[in-house]
């Protein structure tokens, strides 16, 4: 085992890599701010975190698929220690996957499974993994402090937006989808981007629906039209845009600054927070 750890960096449990692959999404989870720990087989890393008081804690899990048999006993134990996992698998293994996809429970019972079909670039490793560790944390430190986009107030340990003074519940999906919009005023987000991010499962292709169901019901829930404070428009093609109505004044203030950051947003966004320091 080689224990890269360091301070308060989050650690990363890498299990079944090969050399190169220990090597290539290692570098790249450091520069991440990541702290990765290779272990030679699924057995080590059970027994890592299984030593009492002394266990090991990791806040995921990045296993590449080789022993089915040890699969059983490691989702059991992610899901006891809410341990998010990206599973990596080759494209004979796909019938397994399926059988994860269904067997997993909804992300408030247990840690998610988001998994990936070899081959894999470094990339998407980076983005399946910064997004695994941001949800995880949403899931077990639900922000106490409220998001305030004009009449619209985000309550993250509630799912719910209150706009002008009605409580409007939201799927966590949509809930998701809201906030990432809403902290985008202005701003076109891609449709493969928004796919990429909120449906990490590779069963979602480009051409699905369920993209646009889900900002329909956005639209509906929350009156996002032409008559209110911001519009949802959708730009054939291409995404998603929602904006602020020319000639009505913002409500309030805005302040996201409760939730955090959504860490595989594109880079622009940064240019948003300095603008608005």
């Amino acid at each position: 085992m080689n224990n890269d750890a360091h301070g308060s960096s989050r650690q990363v449990a890498m299990v079944g890599c090969d050399e190169a692959q220990a090597q290539a999404w290692g570098q790249r989870l450091s520069l991440m701010g990541c702290a990765p720990v290779s272990f030679d087989s699924s057995d080590d890393f059970l027994r890592a975190v299984t030593r009492g008081t002394q266990g090991s804690h990791f806040d995921l899990l990045l296993v590449v698929l080789k022993d089915e048999g040890a699969w059983p006993v490691l989702t059991s134990m992610c899901k006891a220690l809410r341990l998010p996992i990206f599973l990596v698998a080759n494209a004979l293994q796909r019938e397994l996957l399926a059988e994860v996809l269904l067997a997993a429970e909804p992300e408030a019972q247990g840690a998610s499974i988001d998994f990936a079909v070899l081959p894999v670039d470094d990339f998407e490793v980076e983005l399946r993994v910064r997004e695994a560790l941001r949800r995880n944390e949403t899931l077990l430190h639900p922000p106490s402090v409220n998001a305030l986009f004009g009449d619209y107030q985000f309550i993250g340990s509630r799912k719910v937006v209150v706009h002008k003074g009605q409580d409007i519940r939201l799927k966590p999906r949509e809930f998701e989808l809201a906030l990432l919009l809403f902290r985008n005023t202005g701003r076109l987000l891609e449709r493969d981007w928004l796919l990429g991010s909120l449906w990490m499962d590779s069963q979602v292709e480009r051409r699905s629906r369920v993209l646009d169901c889900c900002v329909a019901n956005i639209r509906r829930k929350l009156s996002l039209h032409k008559d209110s404070e911001f519009m949802l428009h959708s730009v054939y093609g291409r995404g998603y845009e929602l904006r602020h109505v020319p000639g009505l004044p913002i409500a309030g203030t805005v302040d996201d600054s409760g939730f955090p950051d959504t860490s595989n947003e594109p880079i622009w966004l940064g240019e948003i927070s300095q603008a608005r320091a």
